[in-house]
């Protein structure tokens, strides 16, 4: 969801045009005296002027004031806006409208993306309805808190409404719980062709079909571009920028990573290609994801790398109870480091080989093969709640 308007520089230049008459206007009337400043003072100051006329007139994320209360909806309406513009677009949002449960939610929003969580939960109490209950949720769990109660209860008093699915799933994404999120996608996906899409992905089933009904329910226009190029490599990636969508389109063309601290996917591969190129990786900045699937799995194939056959088989066990069904796939092993390549690209020319062996146990047995582990990927649930996702929740693990 990319923001701005075509105009955005015309307008400024007008506004500032109009600013300079008024302003000689006053002069003239001896309302507005001229002040005596240093040429930086003035200059600062004329920046200053610019940045704030920017904030107030010019809205940079494609929204809708009355379908902006979620940051699920939000995403829904313009995945690839960044962040930035969404809180000047809330901010916005929240200067126009006279309701004031909707300022006290557009508010609180933007505490969220500030990382500002425990501001963020007290705004959304002080609204009603049925989306400030589910960010005060949201909030609540971001901010470490347990909400299992909680979470049970809205999803009885309001089984209809997608934003208690929402909460579940993106609480088992946080926990790492592989078969709550299997269950919660069967039920989404029933609700929306979009979650569908999600659902075969993460399946490993994905078809045009599943693809054409998503593109026509007309959400997460840029992330369904994407997603269909995991269906069929030969179509074109999405234009914008975006987080996700840089890391992804990246990974998908076998690119250079380039990836903010919180970014699971991305910080993965960046560390996986240094590991292959004979850089030490650095611990602390996977450490912080080893509660996900591939942090487990990285993890696991990086000890083993290392010598480390205690950590190794720590971290690979635990992946293996975490996702539950898995297939491996192997090679000729043509350079010294092992099960990396799926971290930084489509993994290419892997032979399916027998079930019935632990990970470890097929290494072992099987010296000179690089190995290549299918599971069920999170990611394509992740990325349907977009870097806002990972940003909130990973930005202050150490």
């Amino acid at each position: 969801m990319s923001g701005g308007f075509e105009n955005e520089d015309e307008k400024l230049k007008n506004l500032l045009k109009l600013k300079e008459e008024l302003e000689k206007d006053l002069k003239k009337k001896g309302l507005l005296k001229e002040k005596k400043t240093e040429k930086q003072k003035v200059a600062s100051t004329d920046e200053e002027t610019i940045k704030k006329l920017k904030e107030s007139v010019v809205t940079t994320a494609h929204l809708s004031e009355e379908k902006s209360l979620t940051l699920y909806d939000i995403n829904c309406q313009d995945y690839d806006a960044s962040i930035d513009d969404v809180i000047k677009t809330l901010r916005t949002f929240m200067n126009k409208t006279t309701n004031m449960n909707l300022k006290i939610i557009y508010e609180g929003l933007s505490r969220l993306l500030e990382g500002n969580i425990a501001k963020a939960k007290e705004s959304f109490q002080q609204a009603t309805g049925v989306e400030a209950k589910y960010n005060t949720l949201l909030a609540a769990m971001y901010n470490g808190e347990d909400i299992s109660q909680e979470a049970v209860m809205f999803l009885k008093t309001y089984p209809e409404q997608i934003y208690s699915l929402l909460l579940l799933l993106e609480r088992e994404l946080l926990k790492g719980t592989g078969e709550g999120i299997e269950k919660l996608l069967i039920l989404l996906s029933r609700k929306s062709t979009i979650w569908n899409l999600i659902y075969e992905l993460y399946l490993g089933k994905a078809s045009e079909d599943s693809l054409a009904a998503a593109v026509r329910e007309k959400g997460f226009a840029s992330l369904i571009v994407l997603l269909g190029v995991y269906i069929d490599s030969s179509r074109d990636y999405p234009i914008q920028n975006h987080t996700c969508l840089n890391v992804h389109k990246a990974y998908l063309r076998g690119e250079t990573i380039i990836a903010p601290e919180w970014c699971v996917f991305g910080q993965l591969a960046l560390e996986a290609r240094k590991f292959l190129a004979g850089y030490q990786v650095d611990l602390n900045k996977v450490r912080r994801f080893e509660r996900t699937p591939e942090g487990k799995l990285f993890l696991g194939m990086l000890y083993l790398n290392m010598k480390n056959h205690t950590l190794a088989e720590q971290y690979l066990s635990a992946f293996e109870k975490q996702v539950g069904a898995y297939k491996l796939y192997a090679k000729p092993l043509k350079q010294s480091k092992i099960g990396m390549e799926q971290f930084i690209r489509v993994p290419t020319d892997f032979q399916p080989v027998g079930e019935g062996k632990s990970i470890l146990q097929f290494i072992e047995e099987n010296t000179g093969y690089d190995i290549y582990v299918n599971f069920r990927n999170v990611e394509f649930v992740r990325l349907m709640f977009s870097e806002e996702h990972c940003k909130i929740s990973y930005s202050h693990v150490k």
